[in-house]
């Protein structure tokens, strides 16, 4: 049985920090392909974890845009009901409301950054958050995820996507083959499962 998936919006629990709700904004191009993918895996990997999560995502360009069937039909293989997905578009209020903002290639990131300078610290690729945030120190156990994003993000570049090399960038794959597809998938998979474990399950016993 598929599991439908509130859309645009995901609201769900992922992991115990306190009882606060991380609001995590997932984007890409036209929100209908890499960032709702993300954004529903997020959800379920949270689940797992327990925790207090939102994910959601978001349009850099167009909008009311729905999944090609091909990404709905695959992720129906795995328990997950896209099919009523409609993207909307990344507005100042959604930048603003967000505590961690992921940006599926470099190119999204530069965009966000420029749209809202304020939002540098918490705007990550998803690629380059999971590596960094794995390396960094874990969030303390009464420390603000402002200030845990401080230091994941130190040293990065001024438009605040410093990675090299496309294959940090998640490929989009619209209009490609399902072999694609389903890489995309796996690769989104693992590092929304990554991404989890480092925001929920290092403070799992915090309370």
């Amino acid at each position: 049985m598929t599991r439908p998936v509130e859309s645009p919006r995901l609201s769900v629990l992922i992991g115990r920090y306190q009882g606060v709700s991380i609001d995590v904004l997932v984007v890409c191009s036209a929100g209908r392909c890499r960032s709702p993918i993300a954004a529903a895996l997020l959800g379920v990997h949270a689940e797992t974890a327990a925790a207090k999560l939102q994910a959601h995502s978001g349009a850099l360009v167009g909008a009311h845009g729905a999944m090609p069937p091909v990404g709905v039909t695959l992720m129906n293989e795995l328990g997950i009901d896209l099919s009523g997905h409609r993207s909307l578009p990344v507005t100042p209020e959604s930048m603003r409301a967000a505590d961690l903002i992921f940006g599926m290639d470099r190119e999204h990131v530069r965009e966000l950054i420029s749209r809202s300078p304020d939002a540098r610290p918490k705007t990550f690729t998803l690629t380059e958050f999971v590596h960094r945030a794995e390396q960094a120190a874990p969030r303390g156990r009464h420390q603000r995820l402002t200030d845990w994003l401080d230091q994941v993000g130190d040293g990065r570049g001024d438009d605040g996507a410093d990675l090299v090399g496309v294959a940090d960038d998640i490929v989009d794959p619209y209009a490609q083959r399902p072999e694609v597809w389903r890489a995309v998938i796996a690769q989104l998979d693992d590092l929304t499962q990554r991404a989890v474990a480092v925001l929920g399950t290092r403070r799992s016993l915090a309370r």
